[in-house]
C-alpha cells in the first residue's frame, strides 16, 4: 500500500477491454491462440471516475488535476510502454486506447489502466499523495497471446538495417548470463525481405508442408544454438545451480538437456562435441527427432 489515503475503488468504473479486429469489435479474451507477432493490436476500454468523491476521499483540493493512463507489458520481452494519457473531466466517460505493434509484443499482453495525479501538489499534510504520477487506483488485465507455449519473442526485421547479414533467413540472439529470465533471454529476428521464412513463421500453428520444412530446419538451428551455448566449459560446470531458479535461462537449459539426453551428463556431450562433431550433431539430430515425436504423440493423446 502507498504512503497516502486512496479513495475506494468504486469511484473508478471501467468497462472490459476490447479488441478492434478489421471491422469487428470483440471482448478482448483471456487467450489470443491464432495470434502472431505480424499482428498489430488495437483495443479500447470505457473509463468513468467519480472525480470529485476521488478528490475528497484522498484528501485532495478540489482543483486538483486527475489522470487516466494506460500501459502495456509484454511479458516475454519484458518491454513496456504508455499507450495513452487522458486528462480525467468530471462527469464524463472517458474511452482510453492501446494500439500496439505485434512485433514488440510475445508470450502474454499484461494493460494496466491508472487513475494519478497529473501534477504536484504543494502540501503539508500527512498520508496525502503530493507528486505527479502518484497512483490513486490500479486495474490490470491479462491475456495470453500464443497458442504455442514456450514461443520465443520473435521480431521481422530488416536485415540491412538491424546490421545483419541481409541475405540470412534468420537471426538468434543469445543470452550472456544463466540468470536471465528464460522468457527475455533468446530472441530471433526473421528477416523482412524473406516471405518464406516470415509466412512459415506466421502460418506455425497450421502450417503447409513446405512451411513444416522451414520450421523444422529453424528449430534445429535453434535447438543447436541453445545446446552448444549450454555446453560452454564455464556454463556446464553451473548449469545445475539454477535449477531452482524456474524462470532462468539456466533452468531452462538444463531442462532442455535433461529432454535431448536423459542419460548423458554435459561433460560427456561436450567431451563429444569436441573429439567428433559430426557425430555430436548426428547424435543431436535423432534426439530431436525423438523429443518432436514424443511431444507430438502427446499433444494427440490429450486431444483424445
Amino acid at each position: 500500500m502507498p504512503p497516502y489515503l486512496l479513495p475506494t475503488k468504486d469511484v473508478v468504473a471501467v468497462s472490459p477491454w476490447q479488441l478492434h479486429d478489421d471491422a469487428s469489435v470483440v471482448p478482448l479474451p483471456t487467450f489470443l491462440p491464432d495470434w502472431d507477432y505480424s499482428t498489430d493490436l488495437r483495443l479500447t476500454r470505457k473509463v468513468r471516475i467519480d472525480a470529485a468523491r476521488a478528490r475528497q476521499e484522498a484528501a485532495l483540493p478540489p482543483e486538483t488535476l486527475l489522470l487516466v493512463t494506460v500501459e502495456w507489458t509484454a511479458a516475454a520481452s519484458q518491454t513496456s510502454d504508455r499507450a495513452c494519457r487522458v486528462p480525467v473531466v468530471d462527469g464524463a466517460e472517458i474511452t482510453v486506447t492501446a494500439d500496439i505493434r505485434g512485433a514488440l509484443l510475445g508470450g502474454a499482453l499484461m494493460l494496466t489502466t491508472r487513475l494519478v495525479l497529473g501534477e504536484d501538489i504543494p502540501s503539508t499534510e500527512s498520508f496525502v499523495a503530493q507528486h505527479t504520477g502518484d497512483v490513486l487506483y490500479e486495474d490490470t488485465t491479462r491475456t495470453e497471446l500464443q497458442g504455442t507455449a514456450g514461443r520465443l519473442p520473435t521480431y521481422v526485421v530488416d536485415f540491412a538495417e538491424a546490421g545483419f547479414d541481409p541475405d540470412a533467413r534468420w537471426h538468434v540472439e543469445l543470452p550472456t548470463t544463466l540468470a536471465e529470465p528464460a522468457a527475455a533471454a533468446v530472441r530471433v529476428y526473421l528477416n523482412s525481405s524473406d516471405t518464406e521464412v516470415v509466412n512459415a513463421a506466421r502460418k506455425a500453428a497450421a502450417p503447409a508442408t513446405t512451411q513444416q520444412r522451414i520450421l523444422a530446419w529453424m528449430e534445429y538451428d535453434l535447438t543447436n544454438r541453445l545446446v552448444d551455448t549450454a555446453l560452454r566449459p564455464e556454463w556446464r560446470s553451473t548449469l545445475g545451480e539454477y535449477s531452482d531458479d524456474v524462470d532462468s535461462i539456466g533452468a531452462s537449459l538444463t531442462a532442455l538437456l535433461s529432454q535431448l539426453f536423459p542419460h548423458e551428463s554435459p561433460d560427456a556431450l561436450a567431451a563429444m562435441r569436441d573429439s567428433d562433431p559430426g557425430r555430436f550433431h548426428s547424435h543431436l539430430q535423432g534426439a530431436l527427432r525423438r523429443m518432436r515425436a514424443h511431444r507430438d504423440d502427446n499433444t494427440v493423446s490429450s486431444t483424445v
